[in-house]
């Protein structure tokens, strides 16, 4: 696999296209994401590459258009694929929590029904004698059947 390849497949998995969200749109996220972490890097460190990022470069490398990627490129994309990650991790540990109080908080108001409805009575709901149908024995049943 090329560098060229290897960068735009790090773009790909880090901004896929989905709903919501089209290839210029990911090309745009992408691109807002390395030039945030251009800007945290050290003067010294800018002043090293021998250019900055741009729209179109990161289009270039999306298309894999692009004839050569130098180290510091997939530096960038390596570090912005993790921070991603970090932080869809993070969505989706607070989604689990969400999804784990609801299902909680479900199962104690069906714990609670079903208490109520047993309410120590033998049987089933559907068999005579639970007090909850029509063929309960112990309730008058002289006016069936007219």
């Amino acid at each position: 696999m090329t560098d060229a390849h290897h960068a735009a497949e790090l773009i790909h998995e880090t901004y896929p296209i989905r709903p919501g969200r089209n290839a210029k749109a990911a090309i745009g996220e992408a691109f807002e994401a390395l030039k945030k972490r251009e800007r945290q890097l050290p003067r010294d460190v800018l002043r090293e590459r021998p250019r900055q990022w741009t729209e179109r470069r990161v289009r270039a490398l999306w298309h894999r258009e692009a004839r050569r990627v130098d180290h510091y490129e997939i530096q960038d994309l390596t570090a912005i694929a993790v921070e991603e990650a970090r932080i869809e991790r993070q969505r989706l540990r607070a989604r689990e929590l969400r999804l784990e109080a609801f299902l909680a908080s479900q199962t104690e108001s069906l714990a609670g029904e079903e208490g109520e409805l047993d309410s120590g009575r033998p049987g089933g709901l559907d068999l005579p004698g639970t007090g909850f149908t029509d063929a309960d024995e112990q309730s008058d049943q002289s006016h069936w059947g007219r």
